[in-house]
C-alpha cells in the first residue's frame, strides 16, 4: 500500500433544484417581530421586521392591491429587502418569486404555481443569495454582490422581458388585469428537510423608472400564508408585525470570548490543504507559482490536484509542477473528467457512459497514467475514478450511476489500489446515495480508500457512515465567485467567506480541503484579471495558508468558544503542539481567553486582517502555562501554535 507524505508545517445558497414531488410537505413559520436582533446582526434593528422560517422550500405569500385605475401591466418588478444571520447564511440560500395568485385563485388550497421547477437539477457556485429570475439566461443568477451574513440587501424580480426557461404563459397575469395579486416570495435552502430562517422588509411591486410603487401588506392581509406546490399546501398561523419603523440604531457589542480546548476529545486526522492545477486553457501554473504556494517559505499547501486527460499526449503537461510540489512533500491527487471517447457509449469526451465491456480498458488507462508519471519522476499518491459523475455538463464528463460505480470498484478497485490510493467518483454535491452503496458493500470496501466529493450547493456535513467504515473524507473541489461583481472575489470579506467554509469542513470531520483552480482571480494567487496580478498572493491564498500551516498533519480536537457567537475556532494537536485557528467575523474587537488542558511552554502566532498578509501576533500566557489571552481584531484570523 502506498503511503502519502503528510507534512506538518507549524508556525495557520444556491441550491440544488430537485423535482418538487420528491420534497416532503413544505412548511413556513412566521413569527411576530420582536425588539431583539439576531446574534451578530450588528446595527441591524429588527423591530417591526418580519421573521420567516421556511421548511422544505416553502414560501410566504404577499398581497399587492393595485390602486384604482392601475393594471398589472403598469409594473415591471417586485423587490424585497432581506437579512440572513450567520448560521442561516452558511446554509447557502436561493431566492425565488412564485405565484400569480389572483383573487379567484387565492384560497386555502391553491395548487398551481407560476414556475415549474421539476425539470431537472441545476446548481450554482457560491454562498451568495441567488435569484430565480424570469429575466435570466440560466435558472440561477446572482443578483446582489452585497449579500452577506447580517447585512440587509435588495433583490429584484423582473416581471417583464425574458422569462425563466420553465416559464408558463398561462400562469402569468394579463397586463390588463387589476385588483389584488398574491405572490410567494422568499429564500429557501434546497434539499429534503431543508430549513432556513431570514428577515424580510419593504416588499414592493414597482415600475423600473420609479413612477409607480405598491407596498405589500406583508403579513397584514386577512388570509393565512401558505406554500404553493403541487404536492399540497402547508397552512400556518401568521401574526401581523407592529406598524413601526426600524427603531433606534444600536450597535450590538459582541463582547469577549472564552475558548475551552479539550485534548482528550479527538476527531479526524487532517491530511492537508491545496487546490487544482490548470486544465484545458485556464491560466497555467508555473514552477514559481508552486514555490509560492508549496515551498518552505511560501503558503504551506500540501495537496496538488491535477487532471488525467483522456489523451495520453497531454499527460506530461503537469510533470514540472507536480514534481516541484512533491519535492516539498505535497500529496498528488489526479482526477479524470472523462475516459477516452472510444471507451464510451457515445464515442465522445462529453457525456455518455463508460461501456461495461470497457471497464478493464479504463482501469488499464488509469494505470498507464500512473506508470507514465512515475517514469517522469512524479509519484501519483491518489487517483479518483471520475470527476462529478452525477451531473450532466457541456464539457469533458462521463455519467455514472451508483450501480455502475459499485461494479467497477468491486471488479477493478483492488488492482488499482496496489499502485495508488483510490477515490471513487467525486459527487458534485457529496450525494450520499452515490457513495452509501460503496460503504455498505463489504467487497467494495476493499476496493477504495477515500470518499471524495464536492460541495456545490450541498454535502457540507459530517459523513458518519464513511468514518464508521474507516474511510477518509476529502472535500476535493469547490469555488466561490460572484458573477455580478468579479472584483469582489479578491477582497478580504470574500476571503473570510472561504475561511468560514474551511472551518465548517474541518468541524464536519473532513480530512482534506481542496479548492478549485489555484491560480485565478477568485482563488489563491492572481491571474491578472479583475484587479489581480499574475502570481500575486491573494486574500484567499493567505486564508488557506492559515489552515495549511496550522492543521496539516494533526488531529482535530475539541475547542468550544463561549460568549461571542461571531468567533469561530478549531483546534488541532500533534505530538509537539496544540494549534488553534480563530476567526473573528464580527465588526468589533473581541478579547479572547484560551483555556488549555495541559501546560504549554511557548507559542508562535500569526494574524491576518484587512490586508490578509500573515503577520506575527503577540499573545500572553499565564505563568502556569494553562491559559492565554489574545486580542481578536475585527474581521480577522489568528492562528496559534502552543508548544507542549
Amino acid at each position: 500500500m502506498l503511503h502519502r507524505i503528510r507534512t506538518l508545517l507549524a508556525g495557520v445558497l444556491i441550491g440544488l433544484v430537485v423535482p418538487l414531488a420528491l420534497y416532503p410537505r413544505p412548511a413556513v413559520e412566521i413569527e411576530a417581530p420582536g425588539k431583539k436582533s439576531p446574534p451578530g446582526s450588528g446595527s441591524q434593528p429588527l423591530e417591526g421586521i418580519e421573521k420567516i422560517t421556511a421548511v422544505n422550500g416553502a414560501f410566504a405569500v404577499y398581497k399587492f392591491t393595485l390602486p384604482q385605475g392601475e393594471t398589472f401591466g403598469s409594473y415591471t418588478k417586485i423587490t424585497a429587502q432581506f437579512l440572513v444571520d450567520r448560521e442561516n447564511y452558511k446554509l447557502i440560500a436561493r431566492a425565488r418569486l412564485l405565484g400569480n395568485y389572483t383573487q379567484e385563485d387565492f384560497s386555502e388550497t391553491p395548487t398551481h404555481r407560476l414556475i415549474d421547477y421539476s425539470s431537472g437539477e441545476t446548481d450554482k457556485n457560491g454562498p451568495y443569495i441567488a435569484s430565480n429570475l424570469y429575466g435570466s439566461d440560466t435558472p440561477f443568477d446572482i443578483v446582489s454582490s452585497e449579500a452577506g451574513p447580517n447585512a440587509w440587501f435588495a433583490l429584484e424580480f423582473p416581471l417583464t422581458g425574458k422569462r425563466h426557461n420553465a416559464y408558463k404563459e398561462e400562469h402569468f397575469p394579463d397586463p390588463g388585469a387589476a385588483g389584488d395579486f398574491y405572490f410567494c416570495l422568499g429564500l429557501s435552502k434546497a434539499g429534503v428537510d431543508g430549513k432556513i430562517t431570514y428577515y424580510v422588509k419593504e416588499v414592493t411591486l414597482s415600475n423600473d423608472d420609479g413612477s409607480k410603487t405598491v407596498v405589500s401588506k406583508g403579513s397584514g392581509f386577512d388570509k393565512p400564508a401558505f406554500a404553493a406546490y403541487s404536492d399540497g399546501v402547508s397552512s400556518l398561523a401568521r401574526e401581523t408585525p407592529p406598524s413601526v419603523g426600524d427603531g433606534d440604531k444600536q450597535e450590538q457589542q459582541p463582547g469577549p470570548v472564552t475558548i475551552r480546548v479539550n485534548t482528550s476529545t479527538a476527531y479526524q486526522k487532517v491530511i492537508g490543504f491545496g487546490g487544482m492545477s490548470n486544465a484545458w486553457t485556464s491560466p497555467v501554473l508555473t514552477e514559481d507559482d508552486i514555490d509560492t504556494m508549496y515551498g518552505p517559505d511560501g503558503l504551506g499547501y500540501t495537496i496538488l490536484r491535477i487532471m488525467i486527460y483522456p489523451d495520453p499526449a497531454k499527460w506530461d503537461d503537469y510533470v514540472g509542477i507536480a514534481k516541484k510540489a512533491q519535492s516539498y512533500g505535497a500529496t498528488i491527487l489526479a482526477s479524470p473528467w472523462t475516459p477516452p471517447a472510444e471507451l464510451k457509449s457515445n464515442n465522445s469526451t462529453t457525456g455518455g457512459y463508460l461501456l461495461p465491456e470497457n471497464y478493464g480498458n479504463y482501469a488499464d488507462h488509469l494505470k498507464s497514467f500512473v506508470r507514465r508519471m512515475n517514469d517522469q519522476g512524479v509519484r501519483i499518491d491518489v487517483i479518483s475514478l471520475q470527476n462529478e459523475p452525477d451531473i450532466q455538463v457541456g464539457y469533458d464528463s462521463c455519467d455514472w450511476t451508483p450501480e455502475q460505480m459499485l461494479q467497477f470498484v468491486k471488479e477493478y478497485g483492488p488492482d488499482l489500489k496496489e499502485m495508488v490510493e483510490l477515490i471513487p467518483g467525486e459527487s458534485f454535491q457529496y450525494k450520499r446515495n452515490f457513495t452509501d452503496p460503496l460503504l455498505q458493500d463489504s467487497e467494495a470496501l476493499k476496493g477504495f480508500d477515500i470518499i471524495g466529493g464536492h460541495i456545490y450547493g450541498g454535502g457540507l456535513s459530517r459523513y458518519g457512515l464513511a468514518h464508521e467504515k474507516g474511510k477518509e473524507v476529502w472535500m476535493t473541489e469547490h469555488l466561490l465567485n460572484t458573477s455580478s461583481n468579479f472584483t469582489y472575489d479578491s477582497t478580504w470579506p470574500a476571503a473570510l467567506m472561504v475561511a468560514e467554509e474551511i472551518h465548517a469542513c474541518m468541524t464536519a470531520d473532513f480530512n482534506a480541503y481542496i479548492w478549485w483552480y489555484l491560480k485565478r482571480f477568485y482563488s489563491m494567487i492572481g491571474d491578472g484579471e479583475y484587479n489581480t496580478l499574475g502570481g500575486q498572493i491573494l486574500n484567499r491564498g493567505y486564508v488557506l495558508s492559515h489552515y495549511a500551516k496550522y492543521a496539516t498533519g494533526t488531529t482535530r480536537i475539541e475547542a468550544v468558544p463561549e460568549g461571542n457567537t461571531q468567533v469561530f475556532v478549531s483546534a488541532y494537536q500533534s505530538a509537539e503542539a496544540v494549534n488553534l485557528v480563530i476567526i473573528n467575523m464580527g465588526n468589533s474587537v473581541s478579547e479572547g481567553t484560551i483555556l488549555l488542558p495541559e501546560t504549554v511552554r511557548s507559542y508562535s502566532s500569526v494574524e491576518s486582517k484587512s490586508d490578509a498578509v500573515m503577520q506575527p501576533k503577540t499573545i500572553s500566557i499565564n505563568p502556569e502555562g494553562t491559559a492565554a489571552a489574545v486580542t481578536l481584531e475585527p474581521k480577522s484570523i489568528v492562528s496559534i501554535s502552543f508548544s507542549k
